[in-house]
């Protein structure tokens, strides 16, 4: 092609792909879960659709993909075109510490993913049986100071696992022993029949336990006492240092993605997630807002990988 021709036909390339940003969207949404249907995840996207439906005048399509450390559901992101069509939707381990723990991952959230808007977040909490070993917040003191826990996970890698190594580093004296399960249920029914001393998880998953009085909350893993559990201490007033760890939830879309898509998109979630009537359910749940520009939302992933990488190393897990 001649130059002259090349430069008479870059304005109207510039303007179809303006277009293209102008007009989204044109065809329904989808997005992608690494989850199977049921899940938190997979519950709060369902909730919001209805209303983001709304928001953008497409029907949303959820297509749950588990499997493979969220590669598969990657996979899809990867593969589809960088209009804001397709999202990927999933809690921060997905963005953060898989690609700690695979060896071999086959997506890169910095290279693949554009932020789009947080979700929610919880910050975990310690819990045990209530009748267990280390029942109340005072057994738990005494362990500190030369006893052995127990703590249960969903397996090597997970937030649960990482949680209960940060905790034994700040309190040396203790011997925390970690026993991974095949999966949250399963880590769930240990602690309940007493096979280990605790487990972590987040609000939102522990709140219907302590309320049938099936597990007694130890305590939170953030800066402050959570208002559904105002009774819980926080581990800096146990005397430990404040290890704070959350469950998070975000969107994101194909890197390349044009701008202005990604800014349509932001602000239909942002107002979605902002309605009282649709969040309410969130927060009755445990749930906090995370809200933040799509640029916060990739400086989020860059802050999280950089603070996992060093702890995943020093537990040595890792996922072939």
């Amino acid at each position: 092609m001649k130059p002259a021709v090349a430069l008479l036909l870059l304005p109207v390339v510039m303007l179809a792909g303006a277009a293209t940003a102008q007009d989204f969207p044109n065809k329904p949404i989808k997005i992608v879960i690494p989850f199977t249907a049921g899940g938190g995840v997979d519950y709060i996207i369902r909730h919001i659709s209805p209303a983001l439906s709304a928001e953008l005048g497409q029907p949303i399509v959820v297509d749950n993909k588990p499997g493979g450390g969220a590669q598969i559901a990657a996979a899809v992101l990867q593969q589809a075109p960088a209009d804001g069509h397709t999202l990927f939707a999933a809690p921060g381990g997905s963005f953060a510490l898989n690609p700690h723990l695979y060896k071999k991952l086959s997506y890169d959230p910095i290279v693949d993913f554009q932020g789009i808007a947080g979700l929610v977040t919880a910050p975990m909490v310690m819990f045990s049986h209530p009748a267990g070993r280390i029942g109340t917040i005072e057994a738990f003191r005494k362990q500190l100071d030369g006893g052995e826990v127990k703590y249960a996970s969903p397996g090597q890698g997970t937030a649960p696992h990482l949680f209960g190594h940060l905790l034994g580093n700040a309190a040396p004296k203790a011997k925390f022993l970690h026993v991974p399960y095949r999966g949250a249920p399963q880590a769930i029914q240990a602690v309940l029949s007493k096979e280990v001393d605790m487990l972590f998880d987040t609000v939102p998953t522990v709140i219907n336990l302590v309320k049938n009085d099936q597990v007694h909350p130890l305590a939170i893993a953030a800066n402050a006492r959570h208002p559904l559990f105002p009774q819980v201490p926080t581990l800096k007033e146990l005397g430990l240092p404040q290890i704070t760890m959350d469950f998070w939830v975000g969107v994101a879309a194909k890197r390349g993605t044009p701008p202005t898509v990604v800014q349509r998109l932001h602000a239909a979630f942002e107002k979605v997630m902002s309605d009282p009537a649709v969040f309410k359910r969130f927060q009755d749940s445990g749930y906090t807002r995370l809200s933040m520009t799509p640029q916060a939302f990739d400086a989020m992933i860059k802050s999280e990988l950089d603070k996992y990488g060093p702890i995943v190393k020093e537990t040595g897990a890792t996922i072939n």
